[in-house]
């Protein structure tokens, strides 16, 4: 391979994992404004799955690679980039694009230095899931000490981080489940109540356990559970979208968003403006990494796997084996 070669995976036929293809491509030049970044790992996110099944295309003018964040070293400055971190900085990135590769162009204010004593596979598992779950429960949802929140999915890794900041910031939380299993280590990371809801109708049980309704909703779902979510939050309630996991359409009245004063907020971190992702990162970098540097506060990894196993990843994604993070280290 020439040394101005890579290896990256691209999806060119949409399908399963097995569709993902490690192929040798062009290393990218680092434009104006970017850095280019040596890759060490890369955190596996449910929008990867999306974009290579041909339902979720990166943003225009963006690689066709896959991947939205990962971790590494800065090893080239593009024009205008110099104020950022000198060649040799670990670093951890937000990318809309081109992760699942040996190196990657950052915008250079799109990054976050790696704390000392961080391995590149913790790294890479915090950035695009920390800066989902801050923006959606609190930028947006603006949820506050002493409100109830329901956050779905409580195995997924934004939802297993959503229910720790939460807890953290002094909220309770209930959470949703499709095993046992998960409705254990929901508890165990700090759920107030997690319910099964392959066995029982969510709804019903959090308006048994808060029979005034809660404050809001953090929703992978969508239509499916829209009325749902409409019944069970009280005055001045807010849901934030995250997902469409449900596809379709919501067929219910609209009623209690007026009669309750409801807030709902739709979020996607990929296709926002980079001056926008810009002060999301800040936001990130100043609230959050002290608190994992700290440890009051860690990301759950459910496993590391080697970047020649990218279809594996995949596989346990869309079969809902994790909970938390999967990761790829090269």
């Amino acid at each position: 391979m020439s040394q101005n070669n890579m290896k990256g995976y691209l999806s060119d036929v949409p399908g399963g994992p097995e569709s993902l293809k490690l192929t040798e491509l062009a290393r990218p030049e680092p434009g104006l404004g970017e850095l280019l970044i040596k890759v060490a790992a890369i955190g596996v996110n449910r929008v990867d799955a999306m974009q290579r099944s041909g339902i979720y295309p990166p943003p225009p003018n963006t690689s066709d690679i896959l991947g939205v964040e990962c971790a590494g070293e800065v090893v080239a400055h593009g024009p205008g980039a110099e104020v950022g971190p000198a060649i040799g900085t670990r670093v951890i990135a937000l990318v809309p694009a081109g992760a699942y590769a040996e190196y990657v162009a950052v915008n250079h204010t799109h990054i976050v230095e790696t704390p000392d004593g961080w391995s590149d596979a913790l790294a890479a598992s915090v950035i695009e899931t920390f800066c989902t779950a801050h923006e959606t429960v609190f930028h947006l949802g603006q949820l506050k000490a002493g409100e109830i929140a329901l956050i779905h999915a409580a195995g997924s890794a934004v939802g297993s981080t959503a229910i720790q900041m939460a807890r953290l910031r002094g909220a309770e939380v209930v959470s949703t489940a499709g095993s046992e299993e998960k409705v254990a280590a929901g508890l165990k990371i700090g759920a107030n109540h997690v319910i099964n809801y392959k066995t029982s109708d969510f709804a019903e049980e959090i308006l048994r356990l808060y029979p005034d309704g809660i404050d809001f909703v953090e929703d992978f779902v969508g239509p499916a559970y829209f009325a749902q979510h409409l019944k069970i939050l009280r005055w001045l309630g807010r849901i934030s979208m995250v997902g469409l996991l449900s596809g379709g359409e919501a067929n219910t009245s609209t009623a209690p968003i007026l009669a309750k004063r409801l807030t709902i907020n739709g979020f996607t971190l990929r296709p926002t403006p980079d001056d926008a992702k810009t002060d999301i990162v800040a936001r990130f970098r100043d609230q959050w990494m002290p608190e994992l540097v700290s440890g009051a506060i860690a990301p759950v990894i459910y496993a590391e796997l080697p970047f020649d196993q990218a279809d594996e990843c995949h596989r346990i994604l869309e079969e809902n084996r994790n909970f938390g993070k999967i990761v790829m280290t090269l």
